[in-house]
């Protein structure tokens, strides 16, 4: 057991020493783009926001650096160990297989976190009132804690190897920054990428207050996942989404304080205030051609 910890430790020491700066390269170019080419208009002042979802955030990051990161390395290095699952695929099939199942794990647990139990940690993150870089970092650390069973336990017990998980790792928190920016990407090259990865435009329509398009692009990385589960939408143009949820529409009840306590309050029904339902006029069935 202490030969693990000590493997672990050093695994983790190697991630700190090449993720942090590759994600913070990441983070820095995704804010110069949104700066430069905002696609979608700011409802609410950036300082208010930026010092509101890095309050929520941080209790976050040192949630999944000092407990999920290193739960996960120690049970996938025991999975390793055991032979099992993905480990009789021979190279570099496994390797492949081994990122695809981690991008499909965390599909599906997108999709759990919209399910009544984990919506009330999940909603910390979706009733931001607009989305960018910021938005990313908007996650309540009860979710990370949450999360340590199923994104743990289930790539450990498949035989992903440690070393995949933390590199995975890294790859989602650069897709989760990328398309919750507020980056505006010509529309054409977007066309070309959506087919294969998650785009700002596409998560911008899983943030809109219209249940039915929250109810859609869950995916991580692939939008794969959303094509062959019949998730995906695309043809919301984005001047049309509002970003939230329609039961928290103000500023008012989203201080640091309240936010960190929200899970602990009553669920509340997808409508406004006023008890009225956000609605398209004639949303059609999902297509899969993306919008401007």
């Amino acid at each position: 057991m202490a030969t693990t910890s000590a493997a672990a430790r050093t695994l983790l020491r190697r991630f700190d020493h090449w993720a942090t700066p590759a994600l913070a390269a990441v983070a820095l170019g995704v804010f110069l783009l949104e700066t430069v080419r905002p696609l979608r208009r700011r409802t609410r002042p950036r300082p208010e926001r930026w010092l509101r979802n890095v309050g929520v955030g941080a209790p976050s990051l040192l949630a999944m650096r000092l407990t999920l990161l290193p739960i996960m390395t120690k049970l996938a290095q025991a999975g390793a160990a055991r032979g099992v699952g993905l480990a009789q695929l021979p190279e570099p099939l496994r390797a492949v297989a081994e990122l695809l199942l981690l991008d499909y794990l965390a599909y599906r647990w997108h999709r759990l976190l919209h399910s009544p139990l984990l919506w009330r940690l999940h909603r910390v993150h979706h009733i931001d009132l607009d989305m960018d870089l910021t938005t990313a970092w908007r996650f309540h650390f009860g979710e990370m804690l949450a999360s340590i069973p199923y994104r743990g336990g289930l790539p450990a017990l498949l035989g992903v190897r440690p070393a995949t998980v933390l590199a995975y790792e890294a790859v989602l928190e650069a897709c989760t920054a990328f398309h919750h920016s507020n980056a505006c990407l010509p529309i054409g090259l977007e066309r070309r990428v959506v087919p294969v990865l998650v785009t700002p435009r596409m998560h911008g329509i899983h943030h809109s207050i219209v249940e039915q398009e929250a109810g859609s692009n869950f995916g991580v990385g692939l939008t794969l996942w959303d094509r062959l589960h019949s998730t995906l939408r695309l043809n919301v143009p984005q001047q049309q989404v509002t970003i939230g949820v329609p039961a928290y529409a103000t500023a008012a009840e989203q201080s640091v304080r309240q936010l960190l306590a929200l899970p602990l309050a009553p669920l509340r029904p997808w409508t406004r205030p006023d008890g009225s339902v956000p609605y398209r006029p004639g949303l059609s069935a999902p297509a899969h051609e993306l919008a401007e």
